[in-house]
């Protein structure tokens, strides 16, 4: 439809036939990809290589879990904690690197699948909006930060609650 005088045109028209006021290219074409007809745009590099460390981490982790009873929609704790889940004791035991190794690992496959599925979209604004290396260290501060917190809510509670996900990244 013609943003000027609404008459119906093609979606290869770039000028209105009607009115000859130049058309603006569809809400698609602007976003760069055709993946699910433009609804998510196509991803940057950086998202990439983070997507693609989460789903492989998560195959790692998945391999390791099937040997203790773990299954696809559940990563056993024992082999979370072994791959660099937080853990309040963990942390303050030294092992600070969990920090970040966290935010590489999921608890299951709707876990990973929702966190990617969001990673895809807002990763992907991030970077075409502040650039590849900007939106990576805003990411990792982000992720490092929020396991941060949720070591500090783990021990104000008492409780040594292991978590693990890319959601810290994500709010960031």
């Amino acid at each position: 439809m013609c943003p000027n005088c609404r008459a119906f045109i093609t979606t290869k028209d770039k000028i209105c036939p009607y009115c000859e006021v130049k058309v603006a290219p569809r809400a698609v074409d602007r976003m760069g990809g055709d993946l699910l007809g433009g609804l998510i745009p196509s991803a940057q590099f950086a998202t990439i290589v983070i997507l693609s460390l989460n789903v492989g981490i998560f195959l790692l982790t998945l391999l390791a879990s099937a040997s203790n009873g773990g299954g696809l929609m559940n990563i056993d704790i024992y082999t979370l904690l072994r791959f660099g889940a937080t853990s309040p004791r963990f942390i303050l035991g030294g092992q600070w690197w969990r920090l970040l190794t966290a935010g590489f690992l999921h608890g299951g496959l709707m876990h990973i699948a929702f966190n990617c599925w969001a990673l895809k979209d807002v990763g992907s604004h991030a970077e075409q909006e502040y650039g590849a290396r900007r939106m990576t260290a805003i990411y990792l501060i982000s992720t490092i930060g929020g396991f941060a917190a949720s070591t500090m809510y783990g021990l104000l509670r008492r409780a040594d609650i292991p978590s693990v996900g890319a959601s810290a990244g994500l709010f960031g």
